[in-house]
């Protein structure tokens, strides 16, 4: 009887999805969308590819409060000024903090005989000092408590199996240290490998008076088996970071919907990135930003307005992860409007498989059967329900409850080949792939168009 019973109430959703689609019609906007953006002969042929290029290679890392920044940021809105939108905006976050890292380095002492440079970074915001002493290895948080650190820099040398595994240890590894009495603090960095990169990100820190650096995953291995063999390892660290008040925006734009323009679906990712390189942030997130972008352009420019108010945004300050940055701004500004759904793109641009999506049963339902059903062809039908979240989106989501919506790619599941390269200086074009990101914007633009122009009304939970 309950089978009976589930049936028939999976056959009813789906007539009435059939009833809301216009089979024809959608079928010919997906077919429209992959001919401009996938055949060789339309401008829009890798115009994702070109146009992130054009950011990454004329204003480098874009850190949140920068000049170089801000510049991406004026540059990026005058762009889609040009790209003929219903509405194109900025919103300034007003006065924010921001950090400049300053001349930093870790020399390592003893056991060598000649002082030797250690390839490190230091954390986001990390406090300008000058410390030497001996190092102490830690493998674990429960370790920590069984050693002696006083006057000591901690080096935690924990095992990679994933981001999460790793990254409570540059976020309070160096509070946990200093409770211990260290006077400094070194992570392995957060990372699948590293090949002489280390990797940077925010640390705690309000709750930190000491420098704390990453140093890469072979170094930290290095000084684990100095320590397992006996030898006193000696370092120096030297950082100076500093802190100052500025400002940034948050860039957005939007198609107004024709039946339902109170409706908004929102896509996008963050503008900002890290500093630690020439190309820093052209994987994250400046792909996400762009290929989002190009689908509200591309749409736009087949003439195509669904019956929802499709909204791109540009947020300003991810990776510093303040109160102020421009997640909270939106959701404190925008919060009370009525987003449908709020659509991500912060684990790269390879090749797309599906949406992870993070909703109620039955919108959750209708997404998948969208998806299954006119997808196929351009092979992004997967969804994976629960798993929409994104850090920004999250912010919105939290405030609201909208559902969430990101893009499912090619990595493995602790998603390997993206961390090998985040918040390093190994984050270039040279990771992009135009192919890629044209399978993207085909995947994103399919996927919002079905949802927006959907007839009936979409399910609440």
């Amino acid at each position: 009887m309950k089978f009976i019973l589930i049936l028939v109430f999976t056959f009813g959703l789906n007539a009435l999805m059939l009833r809301s689609v216009n089979e024809k019609l959608t079928e010919h906007v997906i077919q429209q969308i992959r001919e401009q953006v996938k055949n060789p002969l339309s401008q829009n042929y890798h115009s994702a590819y070109d146009r992130l290029a054009y950011y990454v290679d004329t204003f480098g890392p874009r850190l949140w409060g920068s000049e170089n920044m801000a510049d991406a940021v004026d540059a990026l809105y005058k762009d889609i000024q040009t790209m003929g939108f219903d509405r194109t905006w900025k919103e300034n976050l007003g006065e924010i903090t921001s950090w400049r890292r300053g001349e930093e380095s870790v020399t390592l002492f003893d056991p060598r005989e000649i002082p030797q440079k250690l390839n490190m970074i230091g954390l986001g915001w990390t406090p300008a000092g000058s410390v030497k002493a001996e190092v102490e290895v830690v493998h674990s948080f429960e370790e920590l408590k069984s050693k002696d650190v006083k006057g000591k820099i901690v080096c935690y040398n924990f095992e990679w199996n994933g981001y999460d595994s790793g990254v409570a240890f540059r976020y309070a590894g160096p509070v946990e240290a200093e409770k211990a009495g260290a006077i400094g603090t070194m992570i392995r960095s957060v990372a699948s490998v590293s090949i002489a990169s280390p990797h940077t990100g925010m640390t705690d820190y309000d709750n930190i008076k000491y420098p704390a650096v990453a140093i890469t995953v072979e170094d930290a291995d290095m000084l684990d088996r100095m320590r397992q063999r006996g030898q006193t390892v000696v370092v120096e660290i030297k950082t100076e970071g500093q802190q100052y008040k500025t400002t940034s925006d948050n860039v957005i734009a939007e198609i107004k919907g024709s039946k339902y323009p109170d409706e908004i679906l929102l896509m996008g990712g963050h503008w900002d990135s890290w500093d630690v390189g020439s190309q820093t942030g052209a994987n994250d997130d400046g792909g996400g930003v762009i290929v989002c972008l190009e689908t509200l352009r591309v749409l736009n420019s087949l003439g195509i307005r669904p019956k929802r108010t499709l909204r791109f945004i540009a947020w300003s300050g991810e990776e510093m992860g303040q109160y102020n940055n421009g997640a909270v701004h939106y959701a404190r500004n925008h919060g009370k409007e009525n987003h449908i759904i709020a659509f991500e793109s912060d684990l790269g641009s390879t090749k797309p498989y599906g949406f992870g999506i993070t909703a109620g049963q039955q919108f959750t339902q209708l997404v998948t059967y969208l998806a299954q059903e006119y997808l196929t062809g351009i092979g992004a039908e997967r969804i994976f329900p629960n798993d929409g979240e994104a850090v920004d989106s999250g912010i919105l989501a939290e405030f609201t409850g909208t559902p969430m919506l990101n893009n499912r790619i090619a990595d493995n599941k602790n998603h390997d080949y993206y961390f090998t390269y985040h918040h390093t200086a190994g984050d270039s074009m040279w990771m992009m792939n135009p192919e890629d990101m044209d399978d993207n914007v085909v995947a994103i633009a399919s996927i919002m168009y079905l949802i927006a122009d959907y007839d009936g009304p979409i399910p609440k939970d």
